[in-house]
């Protein structure tokens, strides 16, 4: 520990700087200057108020050993300790973080939601640091204020004061005190109690639960039992509220019942709209996890940080006066992908163009091909595949050019998609192995995943069921392992298909419905109204037309509202199918009609084709054109 030992006549401190108080300790700026330093070093000093006690000096050493042995870019930099018992002090030199806590940062901006995410993000990966040291370490005491954000505008952990290492099973730490008594008059875990809900309305968002559990510490920690790891998950929802709302919604303990708190996002409109707070329903699903009353319920650190990886964000840039900040082509297409993981195309296009724009104009070959995948992903969303052909031919050709072969594996699995939507499968199979053989190379589990999943539709089309199913469920397997839940949930839906077009009828309902919460959890419509276009497809193979029928209307109500017309034009061409097997041949024409002219508009000719033979075969008299 002597090499961490600093002279107290290293450190002046910095006049003008308000000390900041905590707990047990001050906090104030000084400047470190060492003996090879010449202009000095910032530093944020922690002064301990009280050292006279041997249970305060064991405290202070048993921290300062924790903390020479961190480091992570999330963690709080250690530099030193000073220790002059004889007068009183015992100080802890760590580095200085220019920008604050992070509730003092989001108050000097307007930050979208993929800044935000980025600040959460971060915040995880320090904890996943914490939680999975050998021993692993329980933070204690994480709240927003503990929450750093240094010059690049990225999250970092202080406030080590209540850590300490887990040396025994977790289930040794929720256990209770010695006596077993509970503290606070707090309900215990075991009692009944209504869980915590978040729901998103408009630029509201609304917080329901019982008013003791809105707290930073865990039920269980109230109760009188040992800060843990899950009590830190706990803690961690919590920080997430406070980044996303920039509110601190804890009622005084002393409340009863239940209480309901609403944030609202500024009275005047926010630049994003009621974006702010309503879109990010799988990052509200995950701080819900974290509230789980029972500790064992609550998610690993290893699940929260898969999950929040595939969230889309970007580091904090600008922000300064509402209004003044211009954002970023990374945060433009951070935006767009999560209005795309929403099945929002036309949200997502508008700004991947902003995107390709901006790149152009500002000559970056590289931010130009990846505006140009995504807008191939729209396109091929919207079952514009002459555009989608272009955007990956494009992207590809530029990926090879400034030699970033992962790019150029995105473009020919794009094209891979493009081709097998057209049933063009030679030239998929060919897009799909080539991009499959680089991501292979390269690593890259989503896009081998990807390609998996592509190769299976291909055998599925063609009645080559048993390939089809390894295929799926490899890249189901792919996305469980990562963490991906929007890639877990398309391939069991998918694999819900194989099952019923085997008449495995059980399992195929069993996965469809498996497929659909997923998509309820995390937020994604557009999944949804797959889930129940499957199901309508499996209860009407079953007979059970009243089922079919209701499932196939939600899934076009869905689709309409996203203005998918492919897949509205599919909704109404199966429930014109039921209504015909009904007799009801009126209706079923009038569902055919809309659902030809749909496909006529993107132009899906053998659809056309099919659905007019259906139309003349309830109308006989009546004829209509293909095109």
């Amino acid at each position: 520990m002597s090499n961490f030992r600093i002279r107290f006549n290293a450190i002046k401190f910095t006049l003008g700087d308000s000390l900041r108080r905590g707990g047990k300790a001050d906090v104030a700026q000084a400047k470190f200057r060492d003996w090879y330093s010449i202009r000095g070093q910032l530093v944020a000093v922690k002064k301990l108020r009280s050292i006279h006690t041997k249970k305060a000096r064991d405290e202070f050493i048993y921290e300062v050993e924790m903390m020479r042995g961190l480091s992570h870019k999330n963690i709080v930099q250690f530099i030193g300790f000073v220790e002059e018992l004889e007068k009183g002090m015992a100080w802890m030199v760590l580095y200085w973080e220019p920008n604050g806590n992070v509730s003092e940062f989001l108050a000097k901006g307007d930050w979208e939601i993929p800044e935000r995410v980025s600040l959460i993000k971060d915040m995880f990966e320090g904890i996943k640091y914490l939680h999975t040291r050998h021993p692993p370490i329980c933070h204690g005491n994480l709240k927003s204020f503990n929450i750093l954000v240094n010059s690049s505008n990225r999250a970092v952990i202080t406030g080590f004061g209540s850590a300490h290492s887990i040396s025994g099973p977790e289930d040794e730490a929720i256990l209770g005190n010695e006596n077993g008594q509970e503290l606070r008059g707090t309900p215990s875990v075991e009692q009944a109690c209504p869980p915590i809900h978040i729901s998103a309305v408009g630029n509201q968002l609304t917080l329901t639960g019982p008013a003791w559990a809105l707290n930073w510490e865990a039920p269980e920690v109230m109760n009188g039992k040992h800060p843990c790891l899950l009590s830190d998950i706990w803690a961690a929802g919590w920080v997430c509220w406070e980044v996303m709302t920039d509110s601190v919604p804890f009622a005084e303990l002393g409340s009863t019942g239940m209480i309901t708190l609403t944030v609202t996002q500024g009275e005047e409109p926010s630049p994003c709209d009621d974006e702010q707070l309503g879109h990010p329903v799988a990052l509200h699903s995950l701080m819900t996890d974290c509230w789980a009353f029972d500790p064992k319920a609550r998610p690993s650190i290893s699940r929260c940080f898969n999950e929040l990886q595939w969230m889309p964000s970007t580091p904090p840039s600008g922000g300064k006066l509402s209004g003044s900040k211009v954002p970023s082509t990374n945060l433009l297409l951070q935006k767009g992908r999560m209005h795309y993981s929403q099945g929002n195309y036309e949200k997502s296009g508008v700004l991947f163009q902003h995107v390709l724009s901006l790149a152009r104009s500002a000559g970056s070959r590289t931010a130009t091909a990846n505006a140009l995948i995504w807008l191939g992903n729209v396109y091929c969303g919207q079952a514009k595949y002459a555009q989608a052909e272009e955007s990956y031919t494009q992207a590809k050709k530029i990926y090879a050019r400034v030699g970033n072969d992962l790019g150029r594996a995105d473009a020919l699995r794009g094209l891979g998609d493009a081709y097998r939507d057209q049933s063009i499968f030679v030239q998929a199979e060919e897009s799909y192995t080539q991009a499959h053989e680089i991501y292979t190379r390269a690593r890259s589990d989503l896009g081998q995943a990807d390609t998996l999943f592509g190769k299976g539709d291909i055998c599925r089309v063609q009645s080559k069921y048993t390939l089809a199913e390894e295929l799926y469920i490899q890249a189901q397997e792919i996305h469980s392992r990562t963490g991906n839940d929007l890639g877990r949930a398309n391939a069991l839906d998918i694999l819900g298909e194989v099952y019923r077009l085997q008449k495995k009828y059980t399992q195929a309902e069993e996965l469809h419905i498996r497929a659909h919460e997923v998509f309820v959890r995390i937020g994604c419509d557009l999944g949804r109204a797959n889930t129940l276009f499957g199901l309508g497809n499996l209860y009407h193979d079953q007979s059970r037309y009243t089922q079919a029928e209701e499932s196939y209307t939600r899934a076009q109500k869905i689709y309409a509202r996203f203005g998918d017309d492919r897949g509205r034009a599919y909704s109404l061409r199966a429930i014109g199918h039921v209504r015909r097997t009904l007799g009801r041949n009126a209706e079923a024409a009038a569902h055919y009609t809309e659902a030809r002219d749909l496909l006529v508009q993107i132009g899906m000719i053998r659809e056309v084709e099919d659905v007019s033979r259906w139309l003349a075969d309830v109308l006989p008299d009546h004829h209509s054109p293909c095109t």
